[in-house]
């Protein structure tokens, strides 16, 4: 679904699949080395009682995890040339938990003429299942 032509128009919604942050994700993700003998290693992202002491109410699934998913809706948006023209700038404003489920999503704001193309300016964003912000932010890229 990259978008091939220049014609979308702004206000142009896209949405990522569903992602449920599976416990064996995070402990992949944010565990350490599978081969430790202290896999997953406790800290704020895998272990509730470590992740209480630092005075989170939960455990933090880690914000990078989730970005990826923004990524994959712009690479499902521009394609290659997300990697080499895109841009995205985010700030994480909620705690996202094992089991909560996520879904990428974006809004073309802008269109601008440059040399070489035209440079879509997007608002992107990840809701959970109930429908709140876990990260906001904007992203762009030559088309």
């Amino acid at each position: 679904m990259a978008i091939t032509t220049k014609d979308i128009k702004e206000g142009y919604e896209a949405f990522g699949k569903p992602k449920l942050l599976a416990v064996e994700r995070v402990f992949a993700f944010s565990g350490g080395a599978f081969t430790d003998p202290q896999f997953p290693k406790k800290n704020v992202h895998t272990d509730l009682e470590f992740a209480k002491n630092c005075g989170s109410p939960s455990r933090a699934v880690s914000a990078t995890q989730y970005m990826g998913y923004l990524t994959e809706l712009m690479i499902d948006l521009f394609g290659e040339k997300w990697f080499k023209y895109g841009k995205m700038s985010l700030k994480f404003i909620a705690i996202v938990d094992v089991g909560d489920r996520l879904v990428p999503k974006a809004i073309v704001r802008s269109k601008e003429k440059e040399s070489g193309g035209v440079r879509f300016n997007l608002d992107v964003w990840c809701d959970n299942q109930h429908g709140n912000k876990v990260a906001v932010g904007t992203a762009s890229c030559l088309v």
